[in-house]
């Protein structure tokens, strides 16, 4: 197993997971690891909080796929470490051990504050849920813009330095059921672009309990100042958000930068944008690949065919789960990844998350996990 963060990544001011190769154990940010080379094309970091009371993220996952590993676990641990502050973002909410930590969080003395999608509280919240909205907890309520849609995020920031995101839900269906993925970060920039949207949703969103209760009108999400991932020449975001914020606009740039293959997981593919930008790409020669939920409509299925478009389709691990992931990996040397399904929702109406990253060592195991998944 590889560690990734030693004390010199406070002093350089950059942080890059090294991650094992192995699908059984953990891949893990440490900070007694040698560190890593540069990451190609990303991004400078700016300064974490650094110094007595940082946050220590030593020994947590830098990504999961939940056929190798369980997703509660860390997430409790990750929360267990925070000290000052914890903001959470979810589209549902099912494991009790992290609601148990966040009591625990805030008997301590953290700010915990959580922000959960409108209906999945009214006209009745779930068991944790609720019992997230009784404890006490800040806890708000929203739907995606101007009052419908989702708030289909599902992220979570722990002392304004370290991110967990990525497709899954912290539910059993997540957990035990489906294909999902998650991934911790700690780059100072992403970080920070996160808690600029937790706060932008904070203000739209109102208090549970309170469905009538004034809250701030909608606006455009906050947006990266300054996008630095070079790929192919195509200079992209660090991270992007929905609604209407230029999510599609961005990933068929870069699609239309990609020179060899595009690998796409996708729960759900109804985004006419997209598909003609993969159509564009296969016209040049890239080797695009789909692998779709089997059960989720695909509308594109003949113009798929007829331009070598290679369409799979995958079922949940159990009768009950599904492939529920939103990733795509570019020429393998791009992961694009988070919440957004890509779908005309996705982009007009609910909020929604995505982060562009050319790290390798979060671009060459989801690589890997497509080819698995695609195989089985």
């Amino acid at each position: 197993m590889k560690n990734i963060f030693n004390s010199l990544v406070l002093l350089l001011l950059t942080v890059f997971p090294v991650l094992s190769h192995g699908s059984a154990a953990l891949r893990t940010l440490n900070s007694a690891s040698p560190l890593p080379a540069p990451v190609p094309a990303a991004s400078p970091a700016s300064p974490l909080n650094s110094g007595k009371g940082a946050y220590d993220w030593s020994g947590l996952p830098a990504y999961i796929f939940t056929e190798e590993e369980r997703v509660s676990p860390p997430l409790v641990k990750a929360i267990d470490r925070t000290k000052a502050t914890l903001d959470v973002a979810l589209y549902n909410l099912q494991f009790e051990d992290t609601i148990q930590a966040m009591l625990r969080a805030r008997a301590r003395g953290v700010k915990v504050r959580m922000i959960f999608d409108y209906d999945h509280v009214y006209p009745k919240a779930g068991k944790e849920i609720q019992e997230v909205i009784d404890s006490g907890i800040e806890t708000r309520v929203m739907k995606g813009r101007a009052g419908s849609g989702s708030m289909h995020c599902k992220y979570a920031i722990f002392d304004g330095t370290a991110l967990e995101t990525g497709s899954a839900n912290w539910s059993t269906l997540a957990e035990q059921s489906s294909y999902e993925n998650l991934m911790f970060v700690a780059d100072g920039n992403i970080v920070r672009g996160y808690a600029a949207d937790y706060e932008w949703m904070w203000q739209q969103a109102k208090p549970a309990g309170q469905p009538e209760a004034a809250a701030a009108k909608p606006t455009a999400p906050p947006a990266d100042p300054k996008p630095s991932v070079n790929f192919n020449g195509a200079v992209l975001p660090n991270y992007i958000f929905s609604p209407r914020a230029g999510t599609t606009a961005a990933m068929a740039k870069a699609i239309d930068a990609a020179r060899a293959e595009v690998d796409v997981a996708m729960f759900s593919f109804t985004s006419r944008p997209l598909m003609d930008a993969l159509n564009r790409a296969a016209g040049r020669g890239v080797k695009v690949k789909l692998l779709l939920y089997v059960k989720s409509a695909f509308p594109f299925k003949e113009e798929a065919k007829r331009n070598n478009i290679v369409v799979r389709y995958k079922a949940g691990r159990t009768e009950f789960g599904i492939m529920h992931n939103k990733f795509a990996v570019l020429d393998n040397a791009l992961l694009i990844n988070g919440s957004f399904n890509w779908s005309a929702t996705a982009e007009d109406i609910n909020t929604e998350n995505t982060i562009f990253t050319m790290a390798p060592e979060y671009v060459k195991p989801y690589k890997a996990e497509f080819e698995k998944l695609s195989a089985n």
